[in-house]
């Protein structure tokens, strides 16, 4: 009756210990653990587990039982865990009991999450693909750039590929005698990273702030001329909306999920994963060509009033959970 499932597999999972038991398991026994939360406590319950599953998406089986889980309610997949290959599978298993598909996914752009959704035979009336999108009052560029500046504002996860900044930034400084680096963010390999910069790059030019509030955050894309992401995967990254709002420019590994915001040349530049090399180069480019980085400037701050507009799209998102407890039509997409 209009009421949602959220499978909600976030990377917050790894903070619930008495779940940690699940992690691991083999997907046969995964399976039956699934099996069991439903024969004993429904699918809420079942639903509930499966968020202490981290990789539960790459087994079929448990991809498969996720899709009876739905029992004919909305089904809502909202997937935030960076390392999740498999929910393109996912998704489209579920289908047959879905009235509204809400993703932002880490692994697999909307797009082919919609696509598998219409594959397995949903209709266009029962998709809707809204990005949470940012504060569009907050990040905004400010009145001037620091000259040479580059940032880094992703988590130290081995995902997100620091060492490939570190390394790239490490040949920047070192044909630039006036840029800097500056990386914000925290992470299991922070301490490791710290010692590979103190190996690598110029002292006095580079630094690492920790984690920083969203204000502060605003503040230093508004000031950055280029904003580095390595990430070895991603769909709709957060920290590439805050970079396209403020100004900065993008140098970003060569990944779909980017490629629904930005393409080679088109308000980006990008490089293969892992390649420091073809990163360095990038980055030096942006910093040789100022026209073509006004121009790219002005062309992310369009998509993202566009697009991006968080206030917006949660006021669209609302819309669609009020219309399916109300059992009325989804609005159009793209509709306000």
């Amino acid at each position: 009756q209009g009421a949602a499932l959220l499978m909600n597999w976030a990377a917050e999972v790894n903070q619930r210990p008495r779940l940690m038991r699940v992690q691991g398991t083999p997907p046969l026994s995964t399976y039956a653990y699934c099996e069991s939360l439903v024969r004993q406590r429904g699918s809420r319950a079942a639903a509930a587990g499966l968020r202490a599953l981290p990789s539960a998406a790459r087994d079929a089986a448990v991809s498969e039982h996720a899709a009876r889980l739905a029992s004919r309610a909305a089904l809502v997949v909202q997937q935030a865990l960076a390392d999740v290959k498999g929910l393109e599978e996912y998704v489209g298993l579920a289908v047959d009991a879905m009235s509204l598909v809400w993703v932002r996914s880490n692994a697999q752009t909307t797009a082919n999450l919609a696509a598998a959704a219409r594959r397995a035979g949903a209709t266009a009336d029962k998709i809707r693909t809204i990005p949470w999108g940012i504060d569009l009052t907050r990040f905004t560029p400010g009145p001037e750039r620091t000259p040479g500046l580059i940032v880094s504002t992703r988590m130290h996860e081995p995902i997100y590929d620091l060492p490939t900044v570190i390394e790239a930034a490490a040949r920047v400084l070192d044909s630039q005698p006036h840029a800097t680096l500056v990386v914000a963010g925290d992470g299991s390999e922070r301490a490791a990273l710290e010692r590979m910069a103190a190996r690598r790059l110029p002292a006095g030019r580079w630094r690492f702030t920790g984690r920083l509030s969203p204000e502060d955050m605003a503040a230093l894309l508004a000031r950055a001329e280029v904003m580095i992401s390595a990430s070895h995967s991603d769909s709709t990254s957060v920290s590439l909306l805050e970079t396209m709002a403020c100004g900065a420019v993008p140098v970003l590994s060569d990944l779909e999920g980017h490629r629904e915001w930005v393409a080679e040349g088109d308000g980006a530049r990008l490089f293969p994963p892992g390649d420091a090399a073809a990163c360095a180069a990038a980055v030096l480019r942006v910093l040789a060509e100022p026209d073509w980085a006004t121009a790219a400037r002005t062309r992310n701050a369009a998509v993202v009033a566009e697009r991006a507009d968080a206030a917006r799209n949660m006021a669209r998102i609302a819309d669609c959970f009020e219309r399916l407890a109300a059992h009325r039509p989804l609005p159009a997409e793209g509709a306000a």
